[in-house]
């Protein structure tokens, strides 16, 4: 890879709508995914009315193949359009088993249907487990691969997180980083290696590890800084990770303690870190 590519790396616009949003008659500029409509479970499509005052014109569709495996937590899209998903737990749903839990769903982009992509290795499933599997999902479009952080099998003591780097046409895995809580994943480039971002859920750091030009892992992982500062709490974990035009890292972050409260709505705080080439190391510059 060259080193203009390199940096542009999660920078530049690369995923496209589905087209089976425009034939259902959906405006793609104005339409998106949501896994937190109230009183609805799976996928809502959700087309957003011109006038953000005319909430009548709001428009919603579900395939019924996006309801069946109940409550679903991230998204990622890809450059053709298909979209990626997991499932998430519920304060409102029962006898959800984890089993079912860490798996991998994919919508396809022409004829909308979510079908299993990937089923993730099976974890030791008892009473002290956490009642959590996937939490992040990422497609980086430069390495056409879909990366997945799943913390099936941790328990409050101990940290058994893997993440995973998973074909998107086969839905075999290709390398797994175990060892490792994490929530929010994200690929960029910006300092002049490829890297993969993650937030931990054991601290407040953000991690990264070297990446090869196929997509796996390389090298060991290491802390690019804490969101953890005098003046907050020191409890935010991060929920999303990206670069803005500039090449900043945002971060949205909330509390997260492995408690079923956790997987209800959180307020987000933003934080900012800034990448000094001479110093070749990030530092938080807002938030928090």
């Amino acid at each position: 890879m060259s080193s203009d590519e390199i940096t542009q790396i999660g920078m530049s616009p690369c995923r496209s709508s589905a087209p089976f949003v425009k034939e259902l008659g959906f405006d793609p500029t104005r339409s998106d995914l949501s896994t937190t409509e109230p009183g609805r479970l799976g996928v809502v499509l959700v087309e957003h009315p011109r006038k953000v005052a005319d909430s009548a014109s709001k428009r919603i569709y579900q395939d019924v193949s996006w309801i069946r495996d109940g409550r679903m937590g991230q998204t990622t899209v890809d450059i053709d359009g298909n979209i990626y998903t997991a499932p998430f737990p519920g304060t409102d749903e029962k006898n959800v088993s984890l089993e079912k839990m860490n798996r991998v769903f994919k919508i396809d982009a022409e004829t909308g249907k979510m079908e299993v992509l990937t089923e993730l290795p099976h974890t030791n499933s008892s009473a002290s487990v956490l009642p959590f599997a996937v939490l992040g999902l990422y497609f980086d479009c430069h390495g056409k691969k879909l990366y997945v952080s799943s913390i099936a099998g941790s328990t409050m003591e101990n940290q058994n997180g893997t993440i995973y780097v998973i074909d998107p046409k086969t839905g075999n895995i290709e390398d797994q980083l175990k060892g490792y809580d994490a929530g929010a994943v994200f690929v960029g480039g910006i300092t002049g290696e490829k890297r993969l971002y993650f937030g931990g859920l054991r601290t407040s750091d953000i991690y990264s590890i070297g990446l090869t030009d196929d997509g796996k892992f390389q090298g060991k992982a290491r802390s690019e800084g804490t969101l953890a500062h005098r003046g907050n709490s020191g409890k935010d974990r991060a929920r999303g990770i990206r670069f803005n035009e500039n090449g900043s890292l945002l971060i949205s972050a909330s509390a997260f303690d492995f408690t079923a409260a956790a997987s209800k709505p959180q307020k987000e705080t933003s934080y900012q870190f800034s990448y000094s080439k001479v110093k070749k190391k990030w530092t938080l510059v807002d938030g928090g």
